[in-house]
């Protein structure tokens, strides 16, 4: 009777560091998604296409949905879930504020097809350059500049196949002349955040 007590106890015990175990993972995984939430890109998005008018034909696109971090998935597929959504949220770096009226009107009507044409436009010259544009100005995709950053401390060599290398330096420089090319006071405050959560350095803004 004994050894069946303790059968039973030892089995409540690895059952509830199994939900302890999901709940740390869960835990985890929510909060890589409220990282990506907090970037511009997302704010813009949720505030142009209300959570309700999200198109399930744009899904793979334009209104992605936030996967589920409560969910089973193993870790690799977790990554590629995210991973994929990240770059769809990311999508929304590339439209311009002065496009997101367009677009609202284009989603609360439910046309597709007035939708995709906005956001395939050109932005107007104003506008900030991405995150892609800073560490490369040459990319217009800012899924597809890979990048690894080399704090000012780091001595030793940095590289990786695919990546381009950013120097702590070249990186603070160029995100001051970002900056610099938004009158937008929202913009520059995020910004400045944006650029202190990679340096101690004081971000060289307001330079003209």
């Amino acid at each position: 009777m004994r050894r069946a007590q303790a059968f039973r106890s030892d089995f409540a015990v690895d059952k509830g560091e199994g939900v302890g175990n999901a709940e740390a993972r869960a835990a985890t995984r929510l909060k890589n998604i409220n990282l990506t939430k907090l970037h511009a890109s997302y704010e813009r998005y949720i505030r142009t296409v209300p959570r309700h008018l999200r198109s399930p034909a744009l899904r793979q696109s334009w209104h992605p949905v936030t996967p589920d971090h409560r969910s089973r998935s193993s870790i690799s597929q977790w990554n590629r879930e995210i991973g994929a959504w990240r770059r769809r949220v990311y999508l929304w770096s590339n439209v311009a504020d002065s496009q997101c009226g367009q677009l609202s009107e284009a989603v609360s009507k439910g046309d597709v097809d007035a939708f995709l044409s906005i956001c395939e436009r050109p932005p107007a010259p104003d506008t900030p350059a991405t995150y892609a544009q800073l560490v490369d100005p040459g990319c217009t995709d800012v899924a597809l500049a890979p990048v690894l950053y080399k704090p000012s401390w780091f001595n030793g060599q940095l590289t990786h196949a695919g990546f381009q290398t950013v120097e702590e330096s070249e990186f603070v420089g160029r995100a001051g002349k970002v900056y610099d090319s938004s009158e937008n006071p929202e913009f520059r405050a995020f910004y400045v955040d944006y650029i202190k959560s990679y340096t101690d350095r004081e971000p060289p803004v307001g330079g003209g």
